[in-house]
């Protein structure tokens, strides 16, 4: 399967469900010839659901994850089934009084597939009028917003003067979290993959941000916080989560959202030895699931849009065309060559109809 241009995409509204499913276990990251595009079924549309041409579909690690057997926090894809990711698209038919013919639906989880439906009502699925702005909201709204802020504020319990690391800090999540960080007052430093990254992620408000590919973090993050940091903002773990548990200051909190260093690999991960500075530094550390916050998920997208209006909210997306550039877009993810949101797009959008 190869990347494609917008111009090579196919009639957004023709009604036919290209899909991606996958047809073995992946070992280590995703192959070609782990999945096969098919052609499935339209869907139909039940009482209360919405018909989605999707247009943007979501690279997250998670998907990573959700392909393999066993069950986490959700259950692990079917042989046979669409890979499952979240994405966004345009409605083109609509059973539920409350959303209309041309918005913009996010949310839920419809998987590599050109078509989706969805339960209007599902609080994991959400309808946005048809001239929202479709790119911040999959960029920054959609996961990276309550995943960023939540675990900052709930779990990190940030307040003013706090000093932050955050690895992975130009990925989707991680620099949605560097500006929460800042905004809320604290001081960040960041840790990306390339010193283009780490430009970016600096001009998002970060004091400094470290190459985890050339620079000594070890050495580095002492002589920058030799009383250690408050917040550490883990995507990554293995051994840069190793490292930081020996920077804490006193009362540290860690907050775990990921660890895609590991997600490709085989058996159960080590655990970090160097777990037990939590006690000498009397800190703690919590894992996040963001599905936990479904309830308070517009708590977290108020203040984006504030923060947003206010010129204190900036994003970038990584785009590639087509159904088949999904596997090499999901894999960029773990090969540091995105930058930002990493998406797929797979049609040009329809606009707000009518269709």
């Amino acid at each position: 399967m190869s990347d494609a241009s917008l111009s090579d995409m196919p009639d957004p509204l023709e009604r036919i469900n290209r899909q991606v499913v996958l047809r073995r276990r992946p070992d280590g990251m995703l192959t070609n010839d782990d999945v096969e595009v098919t052609e499935g079924e339209m869907p139909e549309l039940g009482d209360g659901q919405i018909l989605i041409r999707m247009v943007y579909l979501q690279m997250d690690a998670a998907v990573r994850s959700w392909l393999d057997e066993g069950e986490g926090y959700l259950p692990g894809v079917e042989i046979g089934a669409a890979v499952r990711s979240g994405g966004m698209g345009r409605v083109i038919e609509s059973n539920h009084p409350d959303i209309a013919v041309g918005d913009w639906c996010g949310g839920g989880l419809p998987g590599w597939n050109s078509w989706a439906v969805a339960d209007g009502d599902s609080p994991i699925v959400n309808a946005f009028p048809s001239d929202h702005d479709a790119l911040f909201q999959i960029a920054v709204i959609s996961s990276p917003a309550a995943t960023a802020y939540f675990g900052l504020t709930d779990l990190g319990e940030i307040k003013e003067g706090d000093s932050v690391l955050i690895s992975a800090a130009a990925g989707s999540t991680g620099s949605v979290a560097v500006q929460v960080a800042r905004n809320l007052g604290a001081t960040v430093v960041g840790i990306a993959g390339s010193d283009e990254k780490c430009r970016w992620v600096e001009s998002l408000g970060a004091e400094v941000c470290l190459n985890r590919r050339t620079d000594d973090l070890a050495a580095r993050l002492k002589e920058i916080r030799p009383r250690g940091f408050d917040i550490y903002f883990d995507n990554v773990g293995g051994p840069i989560l190793d490292l930081a548990l020996r920077r804490l200051a006193i009362g540290a909190r860690v907050v775990i959202i990921g660890a895609i260093s590991m997600y490709n690999e085989k058996g159960r991960p080590p655990g970090p030895s160097n777990y037990l500075n939590l006690i000498n530094k009397q800190a703690k550390m919590a894992g996040f699931q963001g599905l936990a916050y479904v309830d308070r998920y517009p708590e977290a997208w108020d203040q984006m849009w504030a923060w947003a209006a206010e010129g204190k909210m900036q994003y970038k997306t990584d785009l590639k065309y087509g159904l088949g550039s999904c596997v090499e877009q999901l894999n960029s993810l773990f090969t540091g060559s995105n930058t930002g949101k990493a998406l797929v797009q797979l049609c040009e959008d329809p606009g707000p109809g009518p269709y």
